[in-house]
């Protein structure tokens, strides 16, 4: 079992390398991340980053995971083209996560429990919205709706912010607090990757790229038809860098759980 981190965004929001900042006790949310998922005994790691961060990424890291680049022309075109960019380097089950998010051990344990069942079932963990808000500016987040374990969708909602005391997306939506989405953590089975490798060689044949990223929510979308995708409720709180000014937030949080 593989855990993928996925650290090749630009962090134009936040104006610095999210996966370089140490946000407690010297610790990135990659070092959070990789001590939770060890004490669920992940421990073949592997981040992919980009070209512009390989130097710096080897070096806090490279004790701790194998570092490999994602590189389309110089430029990021999405999580699930970083993701594509190392399908080769992939064996077996896996999990994939964001570098910028932190995910509790528990989340881990479920992951783990998860994948140790023999099935070509796939699965998200699903987080209550207002556990996964910032009160720094609105955030984008994977709606999920489910027939009763399964996933029956997801979509990227854009602009979800908490006004007063409604939360509210970028069409002015209220949105209901306990709504279910995703944090970019999935459970695969390897044959997910020729799916993987075929949608994504489409996409980058017929251009699509250029009007928008490839993301894993949309592809997740498209492959619920093919695959049981389980949908695994989690009460655990979040925190995570989209804004500089998480930074303290994510301090305190951190310093709160030592």
């Amino acid at each position: 079992m593989q855990l993928i981190i996925l650290a090749a965004g630009k962090s134009k929001r936040f104006g610095r390398p999210k996966q370089l900042e140490e946000i407690y006790d010297n610790n990135t949310i990659i070092d959070y991340n990789i001590k939770n998922a060890a004490k669920s005994q992940i421990n073949d790691i592997i981040i992919v980053t980009n070209k512009e961060l390989e130097n710096k990424m080897k070096e806090k890291y490279s004790m701790k995971a194998k570092l490999y680049t994602s590189n389309f022309k110089n430029k990021t075109i999405g999580n699930l083209y970083t993701l594509y960019s190392v399908l080769d380097k992939i064996n077996g089950d896996f999990v994939v996560i964001n570098a910028d998010d932190y995910y509790e051990k528990c989340v881990f344990k479920k992951a783990k429990c998860f994948l140790n069942k023999k099935n070509t079932n796939l699965a998200v963990i699903a987080y209550k919205l207002k556990n996964v808000l910032t009160s720094n500016g609105s955030v984008n987040r994977g709606i999920i709706k489910k027939n009763r374990k399964c996933l029956s969708d997801i979509k990227e909602t854009f602009g979800i912010e908490k006004i007063d005391d409604n939360i509210k997306d970028i069409d002015e939506n209220i949105l209901s607090k306990n709504t279910l989405v995703s944090m970019g953590f999935y459970m695969f089975r390897e044959q997910i990757k020729k799916d993987i490798k075929e949608y994504v060689e489409e996409a980058i044949k017929n251009k699509e790229y250029l009007k928008k990223e490839l993301q894993l929510t949309e592809f997740i979308s498209k492959v619920k038809c093919k695959y049981n995708i389980y949908v695994l409720k989690t009460n655990a709180k979040w925190t995570g860098l989209t804004f500089k000014e998480d930074v303290k937030d994510s301090y305190n949080f951190f310093k709160n759980k030592c």
